[in-house]
């Protein structure tokens, strides 16, 4: 068993978990069209950091990136023990090709940059699995706690818009026209969105200023199935959630909520569902965050599972944001409002390109 705590949250809609959280609960989101933002198209909207504390010398995702990270390590109690960077991100820097700087658009230069300027020695590692990296990060500290490689990890999701990354997805015409409709029957695709976020996994209960959540377990397994399409059966999924609950000790009937991916594409959507059905789950309350905040790719899986973690201490299920009339091949249980509801056990789980897929499991302390 290993512990997360010391969360933070920088997205279009605030800068802490407590403020995202509260525009969450009142179904605010960050995504919306830009007129007046270079290389951001106007016609389709997208969730972007307007108002960004730039660090002199530092691009927008380094200045971010150091930003959310102080802010994680200020709510520990030390800093002692051997410490882990794990950043997880799809791109990285990758706009910055167009200036010619090959070294700055290494994500492992973006991590540098950020150690560099922490008060703490750390090592480095990077995760850029497609949109698994959150999580899959997440599944990795707890590794390191596990076998006591670390004491402490500090992981970091960051990804931000990418003229790149908007004509992939373009490409594959998987943008919504208007903010996306996660596993809504009259869903047209993916919003994009910005976010950057971390959090510390520990093996010491006690490292944290506030009570951190368990994680019980978190695997990955990747369905072989296409290099932009999951398996139409939910295999890669279902091993992957099914690995957690076998490395949770626990049984489908122990989870109390889902924190799905929710692209609000009709193939991940609908293979979520029948992962979701063939683990015994389709009766949990699940819900996807993709219309808050958009799909913020290699952030996305910390930034729901934090957004989780603060939905089990409120006793709050966040409502699927965009979704009105539920419709995916298997029938599931999305959560369409705010829904009170004690939340002790929670799966969240992320699926990405190359069919790659992960699920983790965390509890509360009781």
């Amino acid at each position: 068993m290993s512990f997360i705590g010391a969360e933070n949250i920088i997205s279009p809609l605030g800068e802490t978990v407590e403020a995202n959280f509260s525009q969450a609960m009142k179904g605010m989101s960050g995504l919306k069209r830009h007129h007046a933002l270079p290389n951001t198209p106007t016609a389709i909207p997208f969730g972007i950091i307007e108002h960004v504390r730039m660090q002199e010398g530092l691009s927008k995702i380094e200045s971010l990136s150091l930003q959310t990270c102080q802010a994680s390590l200020e709510k520990v109690k030390n800093t002692d023990g051997r410490w882990l960077l794990i950043l997880c991100t799809t791109k990285g820097d990758i706009d910055r090709l167009a200036d010619g700087l090959n070294t700055e658009v290494r994500p492992q230069h973006l991590a540098q940059v950020v150690v560099d300027r922490l008060a703490v020695q750390m090592d480095i590692e990077v995760v850029s699995n497609a949109c698994i990296s959150g999580l899959l990060g997440v599944v990795m500290a707890h590794d390191y706690v596990e076998t006591d490689t670390y004491d402490h990890v500090l992981v970091l999701g960051a990804d931000v818009f990418s003229d790149f990354t908007c004509k992939g997805f373009e490409s594959f015409m998987a943008l919504s026209a208007d903010t996306c409709k996660p596993f809504d029957a009259n869903r047209t695709g993916l919003s994009l969105g910005e976010a950057v976020v971390s959090a510390v996994v520990s093996k010491d209960e006690m490292l944290f200023n506030q009570q951190p959540k368990m994680v019980l377990g978190g695997a990955t397994a990747n369905d072989a199935n296409h290099i932009s399409g999951p398996s139409r059966t939910g295999e890669g999924l279902y091993r992957a959630i099914q690995k957690s609950l076998a490395q949770a000790g626990l049984q489908s009937q122990d989870i109390d909520a889902i924190s799905a991916h929710g692209t609000a594409t009709r193939y991940n959507d609908d293979m979520e569902s029948i992962a979701f059905h063939r683990s015994n789950l389709a009766q949990k309350p699940v819900n996807s965050m993709k219309g808050y905040f958009g799909h913020t790719l290699g952030a996305a899986g910390l930034l729901e599972l934090i957004m989780s973690m603060k939905s089990m201490e409120e006793g709050v299920m966040l409502k699927s944001l965009g979704c009105d009339q539920p419709g995916t091949t298997e029938s599931i249980q999305v959560v369409l409002e705010n829904t009170e509801m004690s939340i002790h056990t929670l799966l969240k789980t992320t699926s990405g390109f190359g069919g790659c897929n992960a699920a983790a499991i965390i509890a509360k302390i009781k």
